[in-house]
């Protein structure tokens, strides 16, 4: 007789062999060098089972535990020293933020017009990056994540294998950079990770889109605008919050069958192109305005997840104090617009539909 023994027993299997095959997918493109390899691995292997029919799932503990490690990392790196010098490059900045308006109004439009995907999700898949915040506000939505995640790893993808390439080709790539060793104490982890954790909590219990990781960052950052706390999240937890990001995106693909895939795949890639055309041209401009290197501003501008793109950037040679403020002055834009914008468009298309309804 099957009961509530047996389910979880059923459920626990599940969320061994999904987080299992994340690990192994995450370290396989590891090895390979393929970009964003933990997230990317644990997302392609993850899809492979859902599409098999193999009944993956990610524990709800496992995702808290992932967005609060997540979110703390990406508030270390808002400093005073950074935000000191991110009010150095008012131009710059100024064409990143129409960068980041026109890839989204770009990438939509396609997506609605020539994908015909629905608004709402349209509006997550164009989002120029902040990965992770995309999908845990697209997950509060009527937004189909299955598409938001295809397009959003499918522009990652491409723009990390290619775009170290496409500049050294063109001899635009830096010289390197390696920044040192930073070992936080235990003690100083602990006291970040608890009042991240406690204000991640404070914004889902408010409602607030993405709260988990968006509360976590606010209470990192907090810590480290005010000089409180120096301390920075190891790899070693990282990168099993990476798994468990792409597992849990891997996992909404169950009943998701190969054609589909396909049509993702093909309409993901033109948004993809319109993006990067926007990208590029106010790369161009900001280039033209302050005389600046075209290729730390391609990179700058280039609408990606802040952390890959950033520990690009830092590879490629790039100064990564410049690198740093504009991929978070993207990430914090659009981590306060989006849900603003959210708000007003998807009132506006609930008023529209009712309207012309019956």
């Amino acid at each position: 007789m099957r009961g509530p023994s047996s389910a979880l027993l059923r459920a626990a299997w599940g969320a061994v062999l999904t987080l299992g095959a994340g690990a192994v997918g995450g370290a396989v493109f590891s090895v390979l060098g393929l970009p964003a390899a933990w997230i990317s691995g644990a997302l392609v292997f993850t899809i492979a089972l859902a599409v098999a029919g193999v009944p993956v799932a990610v524990p709800e503990w496992a995702r808290f535990l992932a967005y609060t490690v997540l979110g703390t990392s990406m508030g270390t790196v808002l400093t005073p020293d950074m935000l000191a010098r991110a009010g150095s490059w008012p131009v710059s900045m100024a064409c990143l933020a129409a960068s980041v308006v026109g890839t989204m109004a770009g990438g939509a439009l396609f997506l609605t017009r020539v994908g015909g995907w629905s608004v709402e999700t349209a509006f997550y898949a164009s989002a120029p990056g902040a990965f992770s915040t995309v999908l845990a506000m697209a997950e509060e939505t009527r937004a189909d994540l299955r598409k938001v995640a295809f397009a959003q790893t499918l522009r990652l993808f491409l723009l990390v294998a290619a775009l170290p390439n496409v500049l050294g080709a063109t001899g635009l790539s830096g010289g390197g950079f390696h920044p040192p060793p930073h070992v936080s104490p235990v003690w100083d982890l602990a006291i970040l990770f608890v009042v991240s954790a406690l204000a991640g909590l404070a914004a889902a219990a408010l409602k607030v889109p993405g709260g988990l990781i968006l509360g976590a960052l606010a209470g990192s950052a907090t810590l480290h605008i005010g000089g409180w706390s120096d301390a920075v999240v190891p790899p070693a937890l990282l990168l099993p919050a990476f798994v468990v990001l792409g597992a849990g995106v891997g996992a909404r693909f169950l009943g998701t069958s190969l054609s589909a895939l396909r049509s993702y795949f093909w309409v993901s890639l033109g948004a993809f192109l319109v993006a990067l055309t926007v990208a590029t041209m106010c790369a161009l401009l900001a280039a033209w305005l302050t005389g600046d290197d075209l290729g730390k501003l391609l990179t700058a501008f280039s609408p990606g997840a802040l952390e890959a793109m950033t520990a690009l950037g830092f590879a490629m040679g790039y100064d990564p104090a410049f690198m740093s403020a504009h991929h978070l002055f993207r990430f914090a834009g659009l981590s306060v617009a989006l849900p603003v914008a959210a708000h007003l468009l998807f009132r506006i298309e609930r008023r529209v539909e009712d309207d012309h309804s019956p």
